[in-house]
């Protein structure tokens, strides 16, 4: 398999992982909408990159900068809601990080 398919599906599992719990909330379908899509995206991102971290840290250091301005757009005035999301950038852009570097890097 492609390379690309296999970050993509890390990424819609992290992203169908994160929209779980919006949907019992009875979101509206655009912020479940964004979410799926936005780890999509960062897992490519998160797959690529190089720094000078482990590929966790990596994956939750860029999960939680690009998931701070859409905590901040899906609840404005809670901010327990912003740091919901952080929470669950944190985890699930290490996860992301990680499986990627082992699944997808280091395999042909």
């Amino acid at each position: 398999m492609h390379k690309l398919y296999k970050i993509l599906l890390l990424g819609l599992a992290a992203g169908i992982l994160n929209a779980i719990p919006m949907v019992f909330l009875s979101s509206a379908w655009q912020p479940v909408a964004a979410t799926l899509l936005h780890w999509l995206a960062l897992s490519i991102v998160i797959a690529y990159v190089r720094m000078p971290l482990e590929s966790w840290a990596t994956g939750m250091l860029i999960a939680v900068l690009t998931s701070l301005p859409m905590g901040i757009l899906l609840h404005p005035d809670s901010i327990s809601g912003v740091l919901q999301v952080l929470g669950f950038a944190l985890v699930l852009g290490g996860l992301l990080g990680f499986t990627a570097d082992r699944l997808v890097q280091t395999q042909p």
